[in-house]
């Protein structure tokens, strides 16, 4: 049964990541962003039509938090899901960035990241998407498109 379509009427907002952030949220990752929201509830996460090059995702991440990225995504190709719907989650919380939130994170500490706390983040079926930057409210006939899929994390 596609619970999505039950939630006429709810805001459902869209956001994109780049890869590799988009598929980790499906992971527990906490999401960082240079901004603050006010925002509480649902949110598409969609994976950009561009994944983060080898040097700015070390310039991010950091050589330790990278070893782990890999050992938790893989075998996933992340070049299948670019431009593509990930999951629905509900943003719960936002909140300035602790240097303990590195490993939740997977990206080095910076005092001017916030930490986006997402819970019940569940896979959607994947759907090419046209993303854009910043929020965006997605249309009734954009959630019919979408619906939950069974998923088992590979760690």
């Amino acid at each position: 049964m596609n619970e999505l379509k039950q939630e006429n009427n709810i805001i459902i907002r869209q956001l994109s990541w780049k890869q590799p952030f988009a598929s980790l949220m499906l992971h527990g990752k906490i999401e960082t962003r240079r901004w603050k929201t006010n925002y509480r509830g649902l949110v598409l996460i969609c994976a950009s039509k561009q994944l983060y090059s080898e040097d700015v995702l070390e310039s991010i991440s950091g050589h330790n938090q990278i070893i782990r990225i890999i050992n938790m995504l893989h075998p996933i190709n992340l070049e299948d899901t670019l431009g593509k719907t990930i999951a629905v989650g509900n943003l719960a919380d936002c909140r300035p960035m602790q240097p303990s939130d590195e490993d939740s994170c997977f990206v080095k500490y910076y005092p001017d990241l916030f930490c986006h706390i997402y819970e019940k983040v569940r896979p959607v079926n994947q759907i090419p998407w046209k993303g854009s930057q910043g929020w965006r409210t997605l249309t009734e006939d954009q959630k019919k498109l979408l619906h939950y899929v069974d998923w088992q994390p590979f760690f």
